[in-house]
């Protein structure tokens, strides 16, 4: 698979890839378009075949958010984050608050909801203080 001319096929604006061997985080961040303000998604945590399935489906499911945000008629733009693993054996507080870290070095371009549980992300016994440190919050746009 060329992955450049993946990420270009449907007009992705960035693609982050997160790894951090300490927690055994393996994560992708897509950014399809933001073009009417910052992207709008969520998590997925999902045991892939191959990191080539986690590729393209991070990849549709942020091209969905933006056709989802644009019907809503909501000025945000798509996006969204698949987590490598599985969700029953591999969550841990470590692993989210490593992935809050990329998440929060992308949040320029992106609202991404990293709170939202979709598909099995809700860590096990969320603390407060635990959960600010892995979500996401939409940055103030300049008027």
């Amino acid at each position: 698979m060329e992955i450049f001319s993946r990420i270009a096929e449907h007009g992705h604006e960035q693609v982050v890839f997160c790894h951090e061997e300490s927690c055994g985080l393996r994560a992708i961040i897509a950014i399809h378009d933001t073009t009417l303000g910052p992207a709008l998604g969520g998590v997925r945590m999902w045991e892939y075949a191959s990191d080539e399935e986690a590729l393209l489906d991070v990849l549709r499911l942020a091209r969905g958010m933006t056709y989802k945000a644009s019907v809503a008629g909501l000025n945000l733009g798509g996006g969204k984050a698949v987590i490598v693993g599985d969700p029953k054996r591999q969550k841990s507080e470590a692993l989210f608050r490593a992935f809050g870290r990329f998440a929060r070095r992308s949040s320029a371009r992106s609202a991404v909801s990293w709170t939202r549980s979709a598909a099995a992300t809700l860590p096990p016994r969320t603390s407060a203080r635990a959960s600010r440190t892995w979500s996401g919050s939409p940055p103030r746009r300049s008027t």
